[in-house]
C-alpha cells in the first residue's frame, strides 16, 4: 500500500506522517479491520468513499470526511472516538473521501470543519 504524509494547508502541520492510501479493492475491503493498535502518525485514506463501519473493528478511531479538489481535500465532517462493533455506518453524502486516524487525534491536532488538508513532502 502506498504511504503519504497528511498535512494541513495553512500552518503546515503534520496530521499524519504515514497514511496509507486504500486505493485498491483489497486494501478498501480490509481497512483497520484486525489491528489491534493504531499509533500517533498513522492514518489510512479511503478514496472514493463517504461512508464507513465499525463492524469487525478492534480499536476506536477518529474519522475525518474530506472533499476532494486536485490535489488538496476541505474538511466537511468530523466523528471522533467511533467505537468498535457499532452496527451503523458512519458518513457523509457530501464527501468524496475519508481520513481514519487513531482515536483523539481531532482533538489533539485541533482540526475543524473547513481547513483544508494536503500531501506534504
Amino acid at each position: 500500500m502506498k504511504t503519504v504524509k497528511m498535512i494541513r494547508k495553512h500552518d503546515q502541520r503534520v496530521i499524519a506522517s504515514k497514511t496509507g492510501v486504500a486505493d485498491h479493492y483489497w486494501s478498501r475491503l480490509k481497512g483497520l479491520i484486525g489491528r489491534t493498535e493504531f499509533h500517533e502518525g498513522e492514518a489510512l485514506l479511503l478514496p472514493r468513499c463517504n461512508s464507513i463501519h465499525m463492524w469487525m473493528m478492534q480499536i476506536p478511531i477518529d474519522a475525518v470526511f474530506l472533499k476532494k479538489t486536485d490535489q488538496e481535500w476541505m474538511v466537511m465532517s468530523l466523528h471522533a472516538d467511533l467505537k468498535p462493533w457499532k452496527p451503523l455506518p458512519v458518513g457523509n453524502l457530501k464527501a468524496d473521501d475519508v481520513l481514519e486516524l487513531p482515536a483523539g487525534s481531532i482533538e489533539r491536532l485541533g482540526m475543524k470543519s473547513g481547513e483544508v488538508l494536503c500531501i506534504g513532502s
